[in-house]
């Protein structure tokens, strides 16, 4: 019996002992991890200081996920509702902040894009707003959006990414929009910019390359507005509405809205994020995330857009293929 004690108790012991081991091995992988996904911050605020996009002129709002002057440090936590979203222009000291309202505002989510933070989208009431944000005014402008779309069903109608449209007016009229459609048009880019496009945006410029956005995918979009004449007519092969997915160009519009002419700058209004737009009509929501938002007010050239893409690639972990558009002439 008590040979068999013995056993017992060293067999006990030498459970302990492996237990113990596995114990330390998953603490540090876990470690491990931590101090991978905060290599991977660390060299993402390293590349947003270093970046380009502040000394490219013209710039108009810059929101991004990883820096840490993004948020408040209450809000950089995953899980957490972000009631801010810090405006990091540094070319005005106007902020164009968005906020939102506890309840209906998007949430932080950690290791999203590539180990990467992102700004969550996930109920159909969740947006946030710019107050301050202007009307574009120079009836030029480029976006680029760092966005990963996450949809169970693909969308058979528009929905919108960010979106300025006057409050007291009607959903058509749009001063800039940029927006994921879906349905019997292919799931592509849309940009929207007249008057008289009409609420659910089926009269929006889009890119003209149908299927090219798959589900719970990150993406680098870029989006390069000239508008034409007074009626939005077209006269040269610059004008239109260029679109890049990822560096490569990813269809133009020849002409902005041929009938229903240029951005709607006389309107007041916010600018949302993650909605369609204010009072009035169906407000399409965004379900996805966001990890990037640039906006310029006029139309960068080749040199500019390709310098940006190719920081928001290397930054955020998606391969980049940089190809101007053939007749590229902006």
């Amino acid at each position: 019996m008590k040979t068999n004690s013995k056993i017992r108790a060293f067999s006990l012991i030498e459970l302990s002992i492996v237990i113990l081991i596995i114990g330390i091995l998953i603490a540090g992988v876990t470690q491990g991890s931590r101090i991978l996904s905060q290599a991977k911050l660390n060299n993402a605020r390293t590349l947003t200081k270093s970046s380009p996009v502040s000394s490219i002129k013209n710039l108009a709002l810059w929101v991004e996920a990883t820096s840490e002057e993004s948020f408040t440090n209450a809000a950089a936590e995953d899980g957490r509702e972000i009631l801010t979203w810090y405006d990091l222009n540094p070319q005005t000291s106007a902020k164009n902040n968005f906020t939102g309202t506890a309840g209906s505002t998007p949430l932080y989510k950690t290791n999203i894009i590539n180990g990467l933070p992102a700004v969550y989208f996930s109920r159909p009431d969740e947006f946030m707003t710019s107050s301050t944000f202007q009307n574009i005014v120079t009836n030029t402008s480029t976006v680029f959006m760092v966005v990963k779309t996450y949809i169970y069903d693909l969308p058979t109608a528009p929905i919108a990414i960010i979106s300025k449209r006057a409050s007291t007016a009607t959903l058509s009229s749009p001063n800039i929009q940029v927006s994921f459609n879906g349905g019997a048009v292919g799931h592509a880019w849309q940009y929207c910019d007249g008057k008289g496009a009409s609420v659910d945006d089926s009269t929006c410029n889009e890119v003209s390359t149908n299927d090219v956005v798959a589900i719970d995918t990150p993406y680098v979009v870029s989006i390069v507005y000239v508008a034409g004449t007074a009626n939005g007519g077209s006269t040269t092969t610059s004008t239109g509405i260029h679109f890049f997915q990822n560096g490569v160009a990813a269809g133009t519009s020849a002409t902005d809205e041929v009938t229903n002419g240029n951005p709607n700058t006389t309107g007041t209004g916010e600018l949302f994020l993650g909605r369609q737009g204010a009072t009035g009509g169906t407000a399409a929501f965004f379900t996805g995330y966001i990890g990037e938002l640039i906006i310029y007010d006029r139309n960068l050239k080749k040199e500019e857009r390709q310098a940006v893409e190719a920081y928001l690639g290397k930054k955020w972990g998606v391969a980049m293929t940089t190809v101007a558009m053939p007749a590229e002439a902006y």
